[in-house]
């Protein structure tokens, strides 16, 4: 999106100019001849069309100044020579409207009309004005039906304010950063990373556009991640401020919120201070709250309003709070001696309904229906019955057994396949030819008889035996049966 910004032209390089923001030093940079009107010089200050970029400011168009290049009018200051009197004549017009016609002559008085004829005076009497025609009778309105009485709506609760922030912290980060960097740190404080990533995307597209290269969008995305717990910081000490100067007005939910974050942005002792402050204070709104809340239910209570205390027990001030245990017990008795028979039946029922909403609703017992009850009030209990157990017992029903939990129903069993047919194969019928596979003739060692004779003393060897050494081991590469 472009903005108009005023420019001074500083210097001429043949196709780009430089320029510099009209009385002031930052911002400037390169605009190209093109784009300029001709007859631009040094020194000139025109209108600009500018757009933003991560990388700066681009011109796109520029607005002559009036009258450029042309010669400035002037007026020339002659004497004459001829005249010995003054040189300025002043002369005064006459007074009155249309003196002199259209050729300059002065015109004479202008003469007595009299009274006009064509019609009748307003000031003449309504007898010698004549009669007056006559005009169509106007039709009868038709008459409204009657209006429907308004119904009053319930005044809305004031809604606490939101908090608005200030840009002192923003301010001082974005003036102590470099050129580059403040446009990155614009587009976090605006919207993070995404909109810095948004913000290369479309600049890479307007880049396309013109024939220029794209921009690099890493080394950018790596400077944001840079600067972001910055942003955040600032961003987080802006909006603390805004809080603890607003005080008790601030919006519980956005001191909450600032509670929260303090846990990942308080790095040193100034923040750490500031996160310090919003406990305490979240603590202290959070405790009164509370305490407002059981005030205003036991000052229902004294004040006879049942039906407005059961109901303030359903707007807990937060999601943590509880009501005193001795003030449920005064609710649940006087509840219960309030769903006698003796209650008239739109009280019993404006009770049933409320006490239906308690956090507690479990807890009541009620003594009985009213002596005039209606079936429409019977219908009205037998629907509370489902929050209010005791109810049943009134109404002289029992309570229904659990459901019970439902068996699915076995599958039947799944087929056996039979089992494929094979086709058989048939085999040849002709005589195949035995041809006689040669044996040959394998010389066996003569194996000595160990159970004929003893085996001789491994000490005295004999030349006809062998040691036993080697009778256990030919033995043993023999193949066994």
């Amino acid at each position: 999106m472009s903005h108009r910004i005023d420019i001074e032209l500083t210097s001429n390089n043949g196709e780009v100019w430089t320029w510099r923001a009209a009385g002031a030093k930052q911002p400037k940079g390169n605009v190209e001849a093109s784009v300029l009107y001709d007859g631009a010089g040094v020194g000139d200050v025109v209108r600009a069309e500018a757009e933003r970029f991560l990388d700066g400011l681009r011109i796109v168009s520029v607005t002559p100044p009036r009258n450029a290049g042309a010669r400035p009018e002037t007026i020339e200051i002659r004497k004459n020579e001829t005249h010995d009197g003054p040189q300025v004549r002043v002369q005064y017009a006459d007074g009155g409207r249309g003196s002199r016609d259209r050729d300059g002559e002065r015109r004479g008085p202008r003469p007595d009309r009299g009274p006009r004829t064509d019609r009748p005076s307003r000031d003449r009497p309504a007898a010698d004005r004549g009669p007056r025609p006559d005009r169509p009778a106007r039709a009868e309105r038709p008459e409204r039906a009657p209006r429907p009485d308004r119904v009053e709506r319930p005044s809305r609760p004031d809604r606490p304010k939101r908090l608005s922030a200030g840009r002192a912290h923003r301010d001082a980060l974005i003036d102590s950063l470099s050129p580059e960097q403040r446009v990155i740190a614009d587009q976090l404080f605006r919207g993070g990373i995404p909109a810095v990533r948004q913000a290369i995307i479309d600049q890479n597209a307007a880049r396309r556009s013109v024939g220029d290269a794209e921009v690099p969008g890493a080394a950018l995305l790596a400077l944001a991640e840079d600067l972001l717990p910055k942003t955040r910081a600032a961003d987080w000490c802006d909006r603390a401020d805004a809080a603890l100067e607003a005080g008790s007005s601030t919006n519980i939910r956005d001191l909450r919120a600032l509670v929260v974050q303090a846990d990942s942005v308080a790095k040193d002792e100034a923040t750490r201070t500031m996160a310090g402050r919003l406990r305490d204070a979240m603590t202290g709104r959070v405790e009164g709250e509370r305490a407002a809340w059981t005030t205003e239910i036991a000052a229902a209570l004294d004040g006879g309003k049942l039906v407005r205390a059961l109901r303030l027990t359903t707007k807990l001030p937060d999601t943590s709070a509880k009501i005193p245990t001795e003030l449920q017990a005064r609710i649940i008795a006087e509840t219960n001696q309030g769903l006698s028979p003796a209650t008239p039946a739109d009280r019993w029922a404006a009770l049933v309904e409320a006490a239906a909403e308690a956090p507690f609703r479990r807890e009541f017992v009620p003594v009985g229906l009213p002596t005039d009850a209606s079936e429409a009030l019977k219908e009205t209990a037998a629907q509370a019955s489902n929050r209010i157990p005791a109810l049943l017992k009134v109404l002289g029903l029992t309570m229904p057994p659990p459901p019970r939990r439902a068996t699915p129903a076995t599958p039947p069993p799944r087929p056996v396949p039979a089992p494929p047919v094979v086709a058989p194969v048939v085999a040849a019928t002709a005589p195949v030819a035995t041809t006689p596979v040669p044996v040959p003739d394998v010389a066996v060692p003569d194996v000595p008889d160990l159970g004929a004779a003893p085996a001789a003393s491994p000490a005295e060897p004999t030349d006809d035996a062998p040691a036993s050494a080697d009778v256990i081991h030919e033995a043993s590469a023999e193949p066994t049966a």
